[in-house]
């Protein structure tokens, strides 16, 4: 009989039983042809059954009792403490910073055993935990501030040099709506994104937005922070949002993803307005601009957002700022320079200022 075919599925262990018991039977050659195996390894476990046994048959560790150049527990404490302390730092970093008497292998050993490696979080689970994180936020509490340089668009480009039309888009999108404001520039400096910060929350502090709660985030920009080496104090826009009582958050440099919001919007605006339309002055141009603001605010739906509007999302926090307040017609920046700087940086009290916008 050959028992190769009739121990698929047995334990090792049953197996080895057999082997024992067939080879007592037939004997060490014959034992190894039907088990299609070895006389050697035949030989080994009927030895091993006669010196212990049934626990002869079972696996014996392979790994030496003593190993003297094994890491030692201080170290491994050592280790532990420090990938605790810094959770992002990997083996090579962790030596190199601490001096740690050993290779960065036995370290990297060190931390998987210990369960402290990270996992990567998927892509997909990123922004899904992220599209929750911005569910607890409160309408209009963080807002996105950036620019759009709209030299580069086929379609725009010639009209632009054509009818002088603005090359930059101010932009804002509040992170928790999903909804949207934007203005245009000639140029791209502090004073215009003074006057968009100004436009901007002269408009939501008209709808009755808590001021105090918001707080507005902008890349690096020279148009937002002012130049770093010039020693000229706060720039026109920062200005403005201390006299609005609004905190300004900075993200980390070459940190883009943290503007996805904003840069959402600058992709669809390219794809759906300004690679499309045609104009034939700067009031259609404006109009058309309006259009299509009022169009993502009042009726497109977000499909990150649970194909929902900005306002129909609005709605459903409960707050009481009506959706009126996302009707902030485009303007160009430019066309204001005159009033703000006659209103100067305490624009509180230019009020024939504000009235224009509003």
């Amino acid at each position: 009989m050959v028992y190769y075919d009739m121990i698929r599925g047995i334990s090792k262990f049953d197996i080895r039983l057999k082997m024992v018991e067939q080879a007592s039977k037939v004997g060490i050659s014959q034992t190894a042809r039907e088990f299609k195996t070895t006389r050697l390894t035949v030989r080994k476990w009927v030895k091993r059954y006669g010196e212990e046994g049934l626990r002869g048959l079972e696996e014996h560790k392979r790994a030496p009792k003593h190993i003297p150049h094994k890491t030692s527990c201080e170290i491994e404490a050592r280790v532990i403490e420090l990938r605790r302390t810094h959770p992002a730092w990997g083996p090579e970093r962790l030596k190199m910073h601490y001096d740690i008497p050993v290779s960065a292998k036995a370290i990297g050993r060190i931390i998987r055993q210990a369960g402290l490696v990270r996992k990567k979080k998927k892509k997909w689970k990123k922004q899904r935990d992220l599209r929750e994180l911005k569910k607890s936020l409160k309408p209009y509490e963080f807002i996105q501030v950036d620019t759009k340089d709209l030299f580069d668009i086929e379609k725009y480009w010639p009209q632009m040099r054509a009818l002088g039309l603005p090359r930059y888009e101010f932009t804002a999108r509040d992170v928790r709506t999903g909804g949207e404001w934007h203005a245009y520039g000639m140029t791209k400096d502090s004073t215009n994104a003074a006057i968009f910060a100004l436009y901007l929350l002269a408009q939501l502090e008209h709808y009755g937005v808590n001021m105090s709660e918001v707080i507005i985030q902008t890349d690096n920009g020279t148009e937002f922070i002012g130049n770093v080496l010039k020693k000229k104090g706060r720039s026109g826009f920062m200005r403005v949002l201390e006299e609005y009582k609004v905190k300004h958050s900075r993200i980390p440099p070459r940190a883009c993803t943290w503007q996805s919001d904003v840069e959402a919007f600058h992709r669809l605006v390219e794809d759906e307005l300004y690679d499309i339309e045609e104009y034939k002055n700067q009031d259609e141009f404006l109009a058309k601009a309006y259009a299509y603001q009022l169009y993502f605010d009042f009726k497109r739906k977000n499909r990150y957002k649970g194909n929902k509007t900005p306002v129909e999302i609005l709605k459903e926090t409960g707050s009481s700022i009506l959706p009126q307040v996302f009707n902030l017609p485009p303007i160009i920046l430019d066309n204001f320079i005159d009033d703000f700087i006659k209103g100067g940086y305490h624009v509180r009290t230019s009020d024939s200022f504000i009235a224009n916008f509003i």
